[in-house]
């Protein structure tokens, strides 16, 4: 059936600015989220040093140590409780969302990243490949290899990162309420008949 999404997130208008380019995890600290994978990846990941790792909500005492662990403390920011008006300049601003979740029943940052312009990279398991359709960059969530050359790649193909903006824009036209509310209309037609 899938899920809709606010008029709110789409390509236009003010992106965050940070001071820094950066690969941004909207999370929460639920051991699915994978965030202890992610940092890892972005430690091993050859990017440029200026590049920083932002993620949404506070961080916990495990993680903390983790990035203190992996050395990326001066590269890894957490933004607290991001407002939900905020969020799509969060996505505008970012150079892509690293979002490879274990496990997600739909996987809504995903198709927000898209409607913002704003590449994505997730897993290829659960509802993630059903949600982002042909436009992200699929890793298996378990390898922090993968994660890391899916960094790699989304920062260093300038070409690729303009694709999966152009086809992630077109995803998330297909998650509109509008959309959503057709084909659960479609859907209780189908039952009544």
């Amino acid at each position: 059936m899938g899920n809709g999404i606010e008029s709110t997130y789409h390509p236009q208008g003010d992106s965050y600015v940070l001071g820094f380019p950066y690969l941004l995890s909207v999370s929460n600290r639920k051991p699915h989220k994978n965030e202890f994978r992610i940092v890892e990846a972005f430690a091993k990941a050859d990017l440029d040093p200026r590049m920083r790792l932002v993620f949404t909500g506070e961080t916990t005492e495990k993680l903390s140590h983790w990035i203190d662990t992996q050395q990326v403390r001066s590269r890894v920011e957490f933004m607290g409780n991001v407002p939900e008006e905020s969020l799509p300049s969060l996505y505008r601003g970012a150079q892509a969302l690293i979002f490879p979740s274990l496990y997600e029943g739909f996987g809504l940052p995903i198709i927000e990243a898209m409607a913002c312009g704003t590449p994505v990279v997730t897993s290829n398991i659960t509802a993630m490949p059903e949600t982002a359709g042909f436009a992200a960059l699929f890793v298996n969530p378990r390898s922090v290899e993968e994660i890391a050359n899916a960094m790699e790649r989304i920062i260093g193909d300038r070409s690729l990162r303009n694709q999966m903006r152009d086809q992630g824009i077109i995803r998330a036209g297909e998650f509109s309420w509008e959309a959503t509310c057709l084909r659960v209309a479609q859907l209780l037609r189908e039952i009544v008949v």
